[in-house]
């Protein structure tokens, strides 16, 4: 049986965060002593990070449930209006080429992976001011052995590009993407009969 930590996290979650770090145990001793502290973790071990802004992904994250797919664990950061997703590690080296069938009419969402460092939450609540909180907590029910799913990267591109398509004023779309727009908008209204 899973023993629990602070707030509930499970400690396989907590062991799985840990050893994307130089010293696993010492983290986790860490991470007790201190568990609203928010912890800095490399990427490109356990999972690399997909950048994009908060309300980009926010609406990806729906569009990904809507459509039933796996919604793994995000972060926000409280003090910016970004928000990171976590992928499978391996995915930022891939990221150029899979964004690059997306229409994207300002900043593509940046991938980071080996040689990089996120903030995620601490085991614990935060008091007002800490700058993480989860968009989308890891969840023990979503795990495989130790490690909790993620959000695959095919199809997060694909929501998020549809999230921005939703979130790009007309006039900066192109005509095919206006009438997709279009289009989802009969299909989501009422039936008048």
């Amino acid at each position: 049986m899973d023993t629990c930590t602070v707030t509930g996290e499970p400690e396989r979650l907590s062991a799985w965060f840990a050893a994307a770090t130089p010293s696993p145990a010492e983290s986790m001793n860490a991470w007790l002593r201190t568990p609203d502290f928010p912890r800095r973790l490399p990427t490109g071990i356990n999972f690399d990070v997909v950048l994009a802004p908060l309300t980009l992904i926010e609406l990806a994250y729906d569009i990904l449930r809507r459509y039933e797919q796996t919604v793994g664990p995000a972060v926000r950061f409280t003090n910016l209006t970004t928000a990171a997703v976590l992928v499978p590690p391996g995915t930022a080296a891939r990221w150029g080429s899979l964004v690059a069938g997306a229409s994207w009419y300002d900043a593509v969402p940046t991938c980071l992976g080996t040689g990089h460092a996120v903030r995620i939450p601490g085991l614990a609540p935060s008091a007002p001011g800490v700058p993480v909180a989860w968009l989308e907590a890891p969840s023990a029910e979503s795990v495989v052995g130790d490690a909790p799913l993620l959000t695959a990267p095919v199809q997060l591109v694909r929501c998020l590009a549809e999230a921005r398509s939703l979130l790009t004023p007309d006039d900066e779309r192109s005509p095919l993407s206006r009438a997709v727009s279009a289009v989802r908008a009969v299909l989501r209204s009422p039936q008048r009969t």
